[in-house]
């Protein structure tokens, strides 16, 4: 019995000393991690943005954070997030850009978690550059699924991630598109 409560409260200190060492990592750590997260989402929203504007800027409306960037002092271009819970290895987070005449400009990669080689072919050329230019009007599905869109080759549920993040992203610009 002594036994018994002898490893108790070993086991109780050690999970104490453990928590303790764990809240103090975590408070050193949140903020920079944060910053580090916030500069790397500004980069993307300047990555995804045409030539010749302004740097971007982040603002807030309706919950949703996006980046507006310049051109002679009139709105050119929007980045916003798209996300996807439904990629082959996960979740996919794109920022998209979209200008303000309702095209999109670029994307790229924040989160994903796709196949080497199969579902990381969503930022080749090969399948970015039919869909660089297009009406967010435009159907936004793979022709597997009756749109216009060609998947990747062996990775149509990346493919299909990809699409539905950019209708994510449009959803959210056609919301805050008057606010421009």
């Amino acid at each position: 019995m002594k036994d018994t409560i002898k490893m108790i409260l070993v086991l109780t200190v050690i999970c104490a000393v453990s928590s303790a060492l764990l809240a103090a990592v975590y408070s050193k750590t949140k903020d920079p991690i944060a910053a580090a997260l916030e500069l790397r989402t500004a980069k993307a929203a300047a990555g995804v943005m045409p030539a010749g504007v302004e740097t971007p800027v982040k603002r807030e409306a309706d919950g949703i954070v996006f980046f507006v960037a310049a051109k002679d002092g009139v709105p050119a271009c929007v980045a916003l997030e798209g996300r996807s819970n439904n990629g082959y290895g996960g979740e996919i987070v794109l920022m998209v850009g979209i200008s303000t005449d309702g095209k999109l400009v670029n994307y790229q990669k924040l989160v994903a978690s796709e196949t080497p080689g199969l579902g990381t072919k969503m930022e080749s050329d090969s399948f970015r550059q039919p869909l660089l230019g297009r009406a967010v009007k435009a159907d936004w599905r793979v022709k597997k699924d009756g749109g216009e869109v060609d998947a990747i080759t062996a990775a149509t549920i990346s493919s299909r991630a990809v699409m539905e993040c950019i209708r994510d992203a449009i959803a959210k610009y056609e919301l805050i598109a008057n606010r421009l």
